[in-house]
């Protein structure tokens, strides 16, 4: 089977590795080149923090609302400092690491139980594909920041309940592309041919289904982390989400809107992070799923050219 995602590359390019075609595709694309550079630099900013290099958080009344961009100041200062003097930049940083860390493993969650929920309905379908889907309705049938206010209320803000709220939520997204996808693979040829020569259903959905959905899920999964991101803020922002002395960017901004006439910093800060970081998400997103859409790859060939 011919690698038909390299089609619009010249012959002599298509023999490196798909990692290298990957590169070349991305650097086509400027606005998806930032938004790279951008996630790549809050990687970088939560695993230095994760070393613990990023110096002293303390709580400094000196410093209290110290405004940005006094460059005669440590460097940790450079973006101003808190109510409590603490440095406004590593601040930013530790909550990156928590507003991210739940984002990822709550798609990751909704993504593994969602798809796998979907290929069981649609490949089986009968009396547990009904079932599946009449849940999915239900869930779908209330808003999703509503339903994560009424659990968080009900079990108490925290962030395992966050990550399982917003996991339930969003899967019903997964299970329902997942099951489309496959009712529309499960009747290819080499699906039949498989159950021919004796494939069992297990066989059938590890090496054929899954592998046909994925690239589908994986982009849908890369739109919902924007997603998720911005609920997580928002729960955050209400009092409903991380709770002190844990920080997240939406914390941040509830925190600061107190001070927007007087240290307008505090509040605009974590509001344009959670702004840069979701564009990025949607922008590779976006990049992403042409790069695996071959009837898309002309827009490819336009912005190389």
């Amino acid at each position: 089977m011919t690698d038909t995602s390299a089609e619009f590359l010249p012959a002599r390019e298509r023999r490196g590795p798909r990692i290298f075609w990957l590169l070349r595709a991305l650097a086509g694309d400027p606005m998806a080149v930032a938004a790279a550079i951008w996630l790549l630099i809050v990687v970088l900013a939560i695993f230095t923090d994760s070393l613990s290099l990023l110096g002293d958080n303390r709580i400094s009344l000196k410093a209290r609302n110290l405004p940005p961009f006094d460059f005669g100041q440590s460097w940790t200062l450079w973006l101003g400092a808190d109510a409590l003097g603490r440095p406004l930049l590593v601040r930013l940083i530790q909550a990156a690491s928590t507003t991210i860390g739940i984002a990822v493993v709550t798609v990751l969650s909704s993504l593994i139980g969602g798809t796998l929920l979907g290929v069981i309905a649609g490949y089986f379908g009968g009396i547990v594909g009904n079932l599946i889907m009449r849940i999915c309705d239900i869930i779908l049938g209330f808003p999703t920041l509503l339903v994560a206010l009424f659990g968080l209320y009900l079990f108490g803000p925290s962030v395992s309940n966050l990550v399982i709220v917003l996991a339930i939520t969003r899967m019903p997204a997964y299970i329902r592309v997942a099951r489309a996808e496959t009712l529309e693979v499960r009747e290819r040829l080499f699906v039949d041919a498989a159950r021919v020569f004796g494939g069992g259903p297990a066989w059938i959905l590890r090496t054929h289904i899954l592998p046909s959905v994925a690239p589908t899920m994986l982009t849908l999964a890369s739109v919902n982390l924007a997603m998720v991101m911005l609920f997580e803020s928002g729960l955050s922002y209400l009092g409903l989400g991380i709770q002190p002395p844990s920080v997240s960017w939406g914390l941040m901004v509830a925190q600061g809107q107190g001070y927007l006439s007087s240290a307008w910093w505090l509040g605009f800060f974590p509001g344009l992070a959670v702004m840069l970081t979701t564009m990025s998400f949607n922008l590779l997103a976006n990049w992403f799923r042409i790069v695996n859409d071959p009837s898309q790859h002309w827009r490819l060939v336009s912005r190389r050219r």
